[in-house]
């Protein structure tokens, strides 16, 4: 069975890459010799895939043998947040598997799976929850082997929850409890984590260039994002006990977009800012941030999984 997580040995650094139909972000971390921050070195995307891009782009790494993460786009896998089967650790993905099996649009004999669990309800709740991620093995394998036939070392195939909670870990406010909106050009992503932690994901369906399309509907489609923000994080704050997130940080939002949504939430809400996070000679202009975001994230992924 395919599993989409495993350990890597991230002493030296890694690659991260975010491969999408239509577009590939690469960038390339060196891990810190002095406890400081790591030093991002590569940063860069394509916005047109041809069938020689990610070649190119390999070409353009100064330390190609470092592994390699490579993140799923949120379009070829499922996020599903699921009770935890009461089973033995190596029984869970089996179980798992079978308890999602009505839940996802292709036969479950064709699913790469894999898990990670949640936190305790903050009241003591009977049932643990867990998200479980499922994949078409067939398009895992086949980034793979595209991934190995260009050269690099590819240690694991994440998803971009996982690879933008890699990012918001290392925000200032990371540890009373942060939230991050990440927008793609035609959707998004929600986390709200604490302590490197996540405790919730949600699937936004505004993105970049339905916002760019709205006209006077901009203003409309903010009100449901923060709407939507609002929910979840009065959940992270209930349900888990938590105290109130001060700050929002957004990735794909102009200065006004941010005010509007401000207005809305009445909390902070500040843009990524990369060169604050992370040791860097780069100038990384608003968009080059937001395309590369999820790959950085690969880059600097520290789990040690083992299911």
């Amino acid at each position: 069975m395919l599993s989409l997580f495993r350990r890597i040995d991230h002493a030296r650094g890694q690659i991260g890459l975010f491969w999408t139909d239509d577009s590939l972000a690469v960038a390339q971390v060196l891990a810190s010799t002095d406890e400081g921050k790591p030093k991002l070195t590569h940063c860069f995307h394509e916005s047109t895939v041809a069938e020689d891009t990610l070649a190119r782009a390999v070409k353009r790494l100064s330390y190609r043998v470092l592994p390699t993460v490579s993140v799923l786009p949120s379009s070829s896998y499922h996020m599903l947040l699921v009770e935890a089967p009461d089973v033995p650790a190596e029984e869970l993905r089996a179980a798992v598997r079978w308890r999602i099996k009505d839940l996802i649009d292709f036969h479950i004999d064709d699913a790469a799976i894999d898990v990670f669990q949640m936190p305790q309800h903050g009241r003591g709740g009977p049932n643990q929850m867990m998200y479980a991620v499922a994949a078409r093995a067939e398009l895992v394998k086949q980034q793979v082997a595209a991934l190995e036939d260009a050269g690099l070392k590819l240690e694991v195939i994440d998803v971009l929850e996982l690879s933008l909670r890699n990012i918001a870990a290392l925000l200032e406010e990371d540890g009373r409890g942060v939230a991050l909106l990440h927008l793609n050009d035609v959707g998004g992503v929600l986390l709200l984590l604490r302590q490197g932690v996540l405790y919730l994901t949600r699937r936004i369906e505004t993105g970049v260039v339905t916002l760019r399309g709205a006209n006077g509907m901009r203003s409309s489609l903010i009100a449901g994002l923060a709407l939507e923000t609002r929910r979840s994080l009065d959940y992270f704050e209930s349900h888990y006990e938590q105290n109130a997130v001060p700050v929002l940080y957004t990735s794909g939002l102009d200065p006004a977009d941010q005010d509007l949504l401000k207005q809305e939430l009445t909390i902070s809400v500040r843009n990524v800012h990369l060169p604050s996070l992370l040791d860097t000679e780069l100038t990384l202009d608003d968009e080059t941030q937001r395309r590369c975001l999820p790959a950085i994230g690969a880059a600097l992924r520290r789990d040690k999984v083992t299911l």
